[in-house]
């Protein structure tokens, strides 16, 4: 994920207190307003907890390979 694409997925999780669970990343995009495609992708995200947006971002790196 490029820098603009992690600064993104950064503005969407912001407030969210890691350590988070799937679930929780899912939440906070939905109640941040994130668009449809936003949502779809973090939709893919693997069942796990996530240490950090950083995280979360390389993970969405990871599924677009």
């Amino acid at each position: 994920m490029d820098a603009s694409g992690e600064q993104a997925v950064r503005q969407v999780l912001r407030g969210l207190h890691y350590p988070a669970e799937r679930w929780q990343v899912i939440t906070q995009a939905e109640l941040y307003g994130a668009d449809v495609g936003t949502r779809e992708r973090l939709h893919e995200l693997p069942t796990r907890r996530y240490r950090s947006c950083t995280d979360v971002a390389a993970e969405l790196d990871e599924l677009s390979t």
